[in-house]
């Protein structure tokens, strides 16, 4: 007997709805697996869409990797402008960024801290990091700079200060908001604003 059993149709969507997909099955896969697991195979084990359809969105695994944080870049750069840069008050303004932060962290935190790990043994996930983190702290050593030059803060060399700094805020965001129930972004973010300010500005009186 001759089976009347079609073989499975692939369903057409929006290329933007496609693209949407195989970037959700990358970073839940990256959040969950070492990144060299992260082929371009399992990613696309996870989707709807055929291994070749990964290839009409993304020149590569590194194209991919890139756009997944490339957002998340957009959006801790914006709180950094509004929240702290453009604030009357640098300590308020501090804190309020360090909060955003936080959050932002605490959704996404899992995909950061694997593309984090994974830099210094892949290639690809080195250039991902490297192109989120690299400005960053470019900008707050450029911001320390200014501070120094209006003697606000003195005997620290900027660029150092400001990697160590940053290096520390990742460390904590990670250890203190992710893979946690309920976590406290309040006093994650106060701890760091104490700890900036004492490096930069000394105890203060009393």
């Amino acid at each position: 007997m001759t089976s009347t059993k079609r073989p499975h149709q692939r369903r057409r969507r929006p290329p933007e709805e496609a693209e949407r997909e195989i970037l959700d099955a990358a970073g839940a896969l990256l959040a969950e697996r070492p990144s060299h697991d992260v082929t371009i195979g399992a990613i696309m084990a996870e989707t709807t869409l055929s291994r070749k359809s990964f290839y009409v969105y993304f020149r590569d695994r590194f194209d991919l990797i890139r756009r997944l944080v490339e957002p998340l870049g957009a959006e801790r750069d914006e709180i950094l402008a509004r929240l702290w840069r453009e604030s009357a008050e640098p300590a308020a303004g501090g804190r309020a960024a360090l909060l955003a932060l936080a959050g932002l962290y605490a959704r996404h935190g899992r995909l950061l801290r694997a593309l984090a790990e994974a830099s210094s043994r892949d290639p690809e996930a080195r250039k991902a990091w490297r192109g989120f983190i690299e400005p960053v702290i470019e900008g707050h050593a450029d911001w320390i700079r200014e501070e120094i030059e209006a003697g606000r803060v003195e005997g620290i060399d900027p660029e150092p200060t400001a990697r160590a700094l940053i290096g520390m805020n990742l460390h904590y965001f990670f250890d203190q908001l992710v893979d946690r129930p309920r976590p406290d972004l309040e006093a994650t973010a106060n701890t760091l604003l104490v700890i900036w300010q004492r490096v930069l500005y000394g105890p203060g009186p009393g």
